[in-house]
């Protein structure tokens, strides 16, 4: 008889046989396959959605890259090196490229394990790091790929919990098992972690640097990480501990002109290839040595800026026109600032834009800059801005091509088929909570493409006035001309819908979603959430931003006559849904939300309460929105189920009011709460409010989630 006749879900890794419990696993799916949903394929360094991140250029950097790679790859005999290590430097001067050239050398050696390149631009989720990890790990190394398989189909809850557990049960223990079977990996393997400080949580960045440094200590792992980010205080103070620092070689990658002969060869190449593209052939030599010259001073050892001066050149009509322009930026550094003559170059690129569609371009930037903390994903969609600013398809590449030279626009070779979803022709609504979560998020973030600054240094120069002037998003009229665009988008979106019950749906006059799209898609199925979408974007935008001083009267007393009954109802019909609960913002805080018949509940996170929350500007706000008609106080006869509803001046470290806000039909009873001592703040919005007060009454809002599902800890 055959030694394992019989057997069943055993897998034999190297000599060892290991059995496993038998799993239910209705998908079908493998351990990695699970794996590979949870990871973040864009963050790695050959990933064809980084095709235009930055490399170092042949011939430039050798040396910061030479001592890379020796550190990671020592020589025969030589002493291993300390098992982390830490770039930092200022934006623009070059870490990214540094990064991604070291981790196609280390590949090229066969000593890369991974690589996660973080950015605002869709890679900055914290929850995403260990899966990434662990999935190229996976790839690269059969049997480890086995031991971490089996351990993920055997509990696939794992890559719901924290990133110190993920890293112990799928890279410390995996591996220790590899070891004692005498099938280890090997020794010294390199993992680049590059813009660590464009992670979107300073907690989850000093995270990541506490979990490799403890592994790093206690040598149970091969691997050495190098780390390239800014040095911002937090991430500073992380690595400048004692028990950290002693096991890390930090260097510094300084603005200096010591880079010029690199910046140099940057430039005289990217001519030559502007040229080639174009089928130009000169005699002479274009540009003059002078003109490089004065590029090459005027970067002043940034990367960025000589990158920025060859796309202003290739992108223009004029090759000569274009040149002349950069060559003559003049900049006064008044500040001292170390971004004086790139942000004068930034002033060039603002400055030729035509004045009439100056407006829309800095909405647009507006958009773009806005604080990613918000959300899970920075990324925005083509179709989505295009129709979020009422522009058509050629209209909207109108637009960017004002901004080539710092704008990518990203397309996606692999299009998300939407007969998954089946009928076409049907709206979204019908779809099951999983299957919205996924639409939305692809139209949110890659219909037509996704579209992004090449370069974090263009939104720090356009919100800080500083530095932008009479460009700077966050100034006056910004703000005002931001929300009256909102808010027409709002009012007009509105009238296109109609509420039956708790039902939105069509205006019985509008035919199809398309027809309120001013880039709409071929399918109702699309249109109907895109159209949803930007509703819901529009009207969280008039309420957040409707707390700012600089909110014109005017502008508020046109919000107070919105439809706020159909503005919410969209928003719970739109929004994605985690267990039950909805993710949303007030009040700048994130918290959860959940419909109860035709009431919403709302609570705001914690440790959001503690670090956002600004209860001072919230009762500015309060009166203010009084003054302009946008809400009103309501006192209900003092029965005793609505005493504690009604609004107190003060009952210790609890603040509480019950207003009508909007108008008429379209108005809403609104409850607010918070809680000093407890530190969170909640609501509830309803059409009756013997409903909201019953619903509200019976919540136990101690149960609700108490993170993020991107932070993978959720209660």
């Amino acid at each position: 008889m055959p030694f394992l006749e019989g057997s069943q879900n055993t897998i034999i890794i190297g000599s060892n046989l290991i059995d496993q419990p038998t799993i239910n696993n209705i998908s079908g799916q493998t351990g990695i396959d699970i794996l590979f949903e949870a990871s973040n394929r864009d963050a790695a360094h050959d990933s064809s959605a980084r095709d235009y991140d930055p490399r170092c250029h042949p011939g430039t950097r050798e040396q910061h890259i030479e001592d890379i790679v020796y550190w990671a790859v020592p020589a025969a005999g030589a002493d291993d090196p300390l098992p982390l290590f830490w770039m930092k430097g200022l934006a623009g001067v070059g870490k990214s490229a540094i990064a991604q050239t070291c981790a196609e050398k280390l590949k090229e050696r066969g000593k890369l394990g991974a690589a996660f390149f973080f950015s605002r631009n869709g890679r900055d989720k914290a929850a995403e790091f260990i899966p990434t990890i662990v999935y190229q790990l996976a790839t690269e190394f059969p049997d480890y790929r086995v031991h971490v398989d089996h351990r993920i189909r055997n509990d696939r809850a794992i890559l719901d919990k924290t990133m110190a557990v993920q890293f112990e049960a799928l890279v410390v223990e995996p591996l220790q098992e590899l070891k004692k079977s005498g099938r280890g990996i090997g020794k010294r393997v390199a993992i680049i972690v590059d813009g660590l400080d464009e992670c979107n949580s300073t907690d989850d960045q000093r995270k990541i640097i506490e979990t490799i440094a403890a592994a790093a200590r206690s040598g149970i792992t091969p691997f050495c990480w190098a780390f390239f980010s800014r040095p911002s205080p937090h991430i500073e103070g992380s690595f400048t501990r004692t028990d950290v620092t002693r096991i890390t070689l930090t260097t510094v990658l300084p603005i200096s002109n010591n880079a010029d002969s690199d910046i140099e060869l940057y430039l005289r190449d990217g001519f030559e290839n502007i040229l080639r593209d174009r089928n130009i052939s000169v005699k002479s030599q274009w540009p003059s040595d002078d003109d490089i010259q004065t590029l090459v001073k005027a970067s002043n050892g940034l990367f960025v800026y000589a990158a920025t001066a060859l796309r202003v050149v290739a992108r223009a009509g004029s090759l000569e026109e274009a040149l002349r322009a950069v060559c003559a930026v003049t900049f006064n550094n008044k500040h001292n600032s170390p971004f004086a003559e790139l942000d004068a170059f930034y002033m060039l690129i603002m400055q030729r834009i035509p004045p009439d569609v100056l407006t829309t371009v800095l909405l647009l930037c507006n958009e773009l800059c806005t604080d990613s903390s918000y959300t899970s994903d920075s990324q925005t969609g083509v179709t989505f801005c295009g129709n979020a600013w009422t522009l058509s398809e050629i209209e909207f590449q109108a637009v960017c091509n004002h901004l080539s030279a710092v704008l990518h626009v990203h397309d996606y070779s692999n299009p998300l088929d939407f007969t998954q979803f089946g009928a076409t022709n049907l709206p979204f609504q019908r779809l099951s909570p999983a299957a919205i979560r996924k639409l939305r998020d692809h139209i949110d973030h890659r219909l037509g493409g996704s579209i992004y600054f090449y370069h974090k240094s263009f939104s720090d120069f356009l919100i800080d006035p500083t530095r932008s002037g009479p460009f700077c998003v966050m100034s006056s009229p910004g703000p005002n001309a931001y929300y009256k665009h909102c808010l027409s988008v709002m009012l007009k979106y509105e009238e296109s819908y109609s509420l039956r019950g708790s039902e939105l749906e069509l205006a019985p006059d509008v035919s199809d979603s398309a027809s309120s799209l001013s880039w709409p898609y071929t399918n109702e199925l699309v249109n109907s959430a895109l159209k949803a979408s930007v509703y819901d974007w529009a009207f969280g935008i008039c309420f957040r931003v409707g707390s700012l001083p600089e909110i014109e009267r005017q502008l508020l007393e046109r919000f107070g006559h919105v439809d706020f009954r159909k503005a919410r109802q969209n928003e719970a019909m739109v929004s994605t849904k985690y267990s039950g609960f909805m993710v949303s913002v007030r009040w700048h805080c994130l918290g959860y939300f959940k419909m109860i018949y035709r009431t919403q509940l709302f609570r705001t996170l914690q440790d959001k309460f503690r670090i956002l929350f600004d209860v001072a500007k919230f009762r500015v706000t309060i009166k203010r929105w009084e003054k302009c008609g946008v809400i009103e106080p309501h006192y209900p006869n003092l029965t005793s189920r609505f005493k504690s509803l009604v609004p107190k001046k003060s009952q210790g470290n609890v603040i509480s009011g019950l207003y009508r806000i909007g108008h008429g039909p379209k108005s809403l009873f609104w409850y607010w709460k918070i809680n000093l001592k407890e530190e969170y703040y909640q609501e509830f919005w309803a059409v009756d409010l013997d409903e909201g007060e019953r619903v509200y009454r019976d919540e136990q809002f101690d149960l609700w989630p108490t993170k993020m599902p991107w932070d993978k800890d959720v209660r």
